[in-house]
């Protein structure tokens, strides 16, 4: 894909996320690999519905500006890392969502409830120490509970979501939003039992194998 393709799937992705209520104002950030050590991320203090293509900023993973007019995101630290520690890792949001957000400031992680959430992350989405948002230590904390995962609930703040692509990415932030809302709609009645960690890995094993149009398969139409 090249540079100006990726851009202009950022500021779609950007949109879209606006539209299902993942991000709202000027908070919230996207990037996208671009090369091994290259990335395109979304500027600071932008609506993410009135991003234009040449809007996105052009980086090395070292935080470097290579092309772009305006200041990038203040988590830029964050991005690069995920990067640097994930080479599977292609596309980085950081969503604003309600329900999630409801989890992050109680400090509850959120279980694997439904089939879809197992099949399609396949994890529970675990919560973050707090640290200020756009340092270093913030970063090194989303690395260290992110590990291996798709997403992460960042304590008092909002929610990482990674993938091998922006669809990836953003499929995982919405399904985030879907489960975290789940949760606390069963636990108001009572009790929300999450599946058995043995039919999770069922679940997303067989999501991984036969799930949608292979490997290869065209990127959803943004």
């Amino acid at each position: 894909m090249s540079e100006q393709e990726l851009r202009r799937k950022i500021v779609s992705i950007g949109k879209k996320a606006f539209d299902y209520k993942l991000l709202s104002g000027t908070w919230g950030n996207i990037s996208a690999r671009f090369g091994k050590d290259k990335m395109l991320i979304t500027p600071s203090g932008f609506e993410k519905v009135a991003l234009k293509p040449s809007d996105i900023v052009l980086m090395d993973l070292q935080g470097n500006i290579l092309r772009g007019k305006w200041k990038p995101s203040s988590e830029v630290p964050v991005h690069s890392l995920i990067y640097k520690a994930r080479e599977d890792v292609n596309a980085v949001i950081h969503t604003h969502s309600h329900y999630a957000i409801a989890l992050a400031v109680t400090g509850q992680e959120i279980p694997v409830l439904t089939s879809e959430f197992a099949a399609a992350v396949g994890h529970k989405v675990p919560v973050t120490r707090y640290a200020m948002s756009g340092t270093q230590e913030f970063a090194e904390e989303v690395v260290r509970t992110l590990g291996e995962g798709k997403a992460v609930l960042l304590r008092n703040h909002g929610v990482i979501a990674v993938g091998d692509s922006l669809e990836d990415a953003f499929q995982t932030a919405l399904l985030v939003e879907d489960e975290a809302r789940t949760f606390i709609l069963a636990s108001s009645l009572g009790y929300a039992k999450p599946l058995d960690v043995n039919e999770v890995k069922r679940l997303r094993d067989a999501y991984l194998k036969s799930y949608g149009q292979e490997k290869r398969r065209l990127s959803l139409r943004f």
